[in-house]
């Protein structure tokens, strides 16, 4: 599909925009692309540095050069694509010039349209991965905090007679309404 390599490659470019020079980019990429490939195909617990390396076609050494660890490996893979994500929603949820209504319809279609492309294993995988390492958690949370004071402004800007506290739970209830269509 079309949409799901267009979503691929913003991914990788994501990642690889890291790299301090042409071949340490193109590296990134072919290193974020095997990474994803192989938490899919086999899932984290097998996908070692080793496998990383022989996907993307690269030395151990030279993945070693961007990477000294698996867990620095799989915590800057998984950051990278919640900053990715996150990317895609500030655009949707700061439209200046877009009426608060249609901000929010935007960002609960796009997410809904998001859900239905992306690999189910992928997103278990990374769920697990967040739940387990204390970064990739702390990154998960602050977005979810972010993304919840956004929906509380919006709400609050759609209905100006309610109170701070009442935006607050229907901003939860968004959020909530969000994550169990993850689930």
């Amino acid at each position: 599909d079309d949409a799901d390599g267009h979503r691929r490659r913003e991914g990788e470019e994501h990642f690889a925009a890291e790299g301090r020079t042409p071949k340490g980019r193109k590296a990134r990429r072919a290193i974020f692309a095997a990474t994803r490939d192989l938490v899919v195909a086999r899932g984290l617990e097998f996908t070692s540095l080793e496998a990383v390396a022989n996907a993307a076609g690269l030395s151990q050494a030279a993945l070693r050069h961007h990477f000294p660890t698996r867990e620095e490996l799989l915590t800057t893979f998984f950051f990278a694509a919640t900053r990715w994500f996150r990317g895609q929603v500030t655009g949707l949820l700061t439209a200046g010039d877009t009426p608060a209504r249609d901000q929010l319809e935007r960002c609960i279609a796009w997410h809904l349209e998001y859900m239905e492309h992306v690999d189910t294993t992928f997103w278990l995988e990374a769920s697990a991965y967040s739940i387990r390492h204390l970064q990739p958690r702390q990154t998960r949370d602050g977005f979810y905090r972010w993304l919840l004071n956004h929906y509380a402004r919006l709400i609050g800007e759609v209905q100006p007679a309610l109170r701070a506290k009442e935006t607050r739970q229907r901003a939860y209830m968004l959020l909530t309404l969000v994550l169990g269509a993850w689930i």
